[in-house]
């Protein structure tokens, strides 16, 4: 009987598991958002993950963590990669006098950080899955597109004049496609 106490003792310290039962793990735990047809497209997606440790709040919010600074390091990649096209292909500023590479580069950055915070307060946690076989926790995030776009529009029309553009100019150009949007 006293065998069979400390047995059930042990088992209440166990970590549940979010998934219990689950035989098969989603497939973004691996993937990540190559998982979803809409990644890049209608949505952002980011994934983090870790191992098991005693305290599983802990465990809970360094995954969740993870999943936001992946998230946070995709949305960063693409707004670079956006506005730099942007500026190759706009007619922003008077190439001739106006923008220095290093401007380009620093507006780029100012923009892509603040587009970034803006649209992170938005991110929710999706989905966790919890590994019957380590006992590993992996959480996705996922971002709606809209939300960038509108901290982009949001942006442009702040900062409109750094580029000889009236505000309305700006946002057309982003609508209008005078870039090629990578989400399409």
């Amino acid at each position: 009987m006293t065998i069979a106490f400390g047995l059930a003792a042990c088992k209440k310290n166990e970590p549940k598991l979010a998934n219990a039962g689950a035989k098969q793990e989603p497939a973004w735990v691996s993937k990540c958002a190559a998982a979803f047809p809409d990644a890049g497209k209608g949505a952002f997606y980011g994934c983090g993950s870790m191992p098991v440790v005693e305290n599983n709040e802990l465990q809970k919010v360094s995954a969740d963590s993870r999943a936001r600074k992946d998230l946070a390091m995709k949305i960063d990649a693409y707004l670079v990669d956006f506005f730099k096209e942007f500026f190759d292909s706009a007619p922003v500023l008077d190439k001739s006098g106006g923008i220095t590479e290093l401007k380009e580069k620093e507006f780029i950055s100012d923009i892509t950080r603040e587009v970034t915070i803006e649209a992170l307060a938005q991110a929710r946690v999706a989905e966790r899955w919890k590994s019957p076989k380590d006992g590993t926790l992996y959480s996705l995030d996922k971002l709606g597109f809209d939300h960038v776009a509108a901290g982009m529009e949001k942006q442009m029309r702040l900062r409109s004049r750094e580029l000889n553009l009236a505000p309305n100019e700006a946002v057309k150009m982003l609508d209008l496609g005078v870039v090629k949007k990578s989400w399409e």
